[in-house]
């Protein structure tokens, strides 16, 4: 979100809450950032998502690796690596709502992103720094940086973005 401000003056925001997102329309899987409970999604500091809103759209970073979270997470889905970029006026009302493959509902929780955002530590703060230090607009390469603290020596950094195989 950062980047988008800083480097290409967009008005990013980020939010937080409940995600829901058509993966599989054969299986009728659907991914839910969010838990159950009596019946509805419900988001709380253990079980919430996190995506970023730009004029009028919904920009997801995490989407091409939502396969492998939820591999970690125990589950069978094979959900490819496709990115998330949609306008927020194509959300659906509700998830019973959704019914093809990239249909999506949202559910914003403003306490919620403040208190994400207040509880960060100076590392989240050092770490933001770091990326917008280190980007660079395309195509210029990115400059050599390593990181580091008291406890070692620093590392250097490596970009390893994942493969997009396609869009939602």
């Amino acid at each position: 979100m950062m980047i988008l401000r800083k480097h290409y003056r967009f008005p990013a925001t980020i939010s937080a809450g409940c995600l829901a997102l058509l993966v599989n329309e054969k299986n009728t899987n659907i991914m839910v950032y969010g838990r159950e409970e009596d019946g509805t999604f419900v988001n709380d500091k253990k079980a919430f998502h996190a995506w970023v809103e730009c004029d009028g759209w919904l920009i997801d970073f995490m989407a091409p690796i939502m396969g492998n979270a939820l591999r970690e997470d125990g589950s069978d889905w094979d959900v490819p690596r496709y990115m998330l970029q949609k306008r927020l006026e194509h959300r659906m009302a509700t998830i019973g709502d959704i019914k093809h493959v990239g249909e999506f509902f949202i559910e914003h929780d403003y306490a919620l992103t403040e208190s994400l955002i207040d509880g960060q530590g100076v590392q989240f703060v050092d770490l933001m720094n770091v990326c917008l230090a280190w980007f660079c607009r395309p195509p210029k390469p990115l400059k050599a940086m390593a990181m580091g603290d008291s406890h070692g020596a620093p590392k250097n950094l490596e970009m390893r973005a994942p493969s997009i195989d396609g869009v939602w």
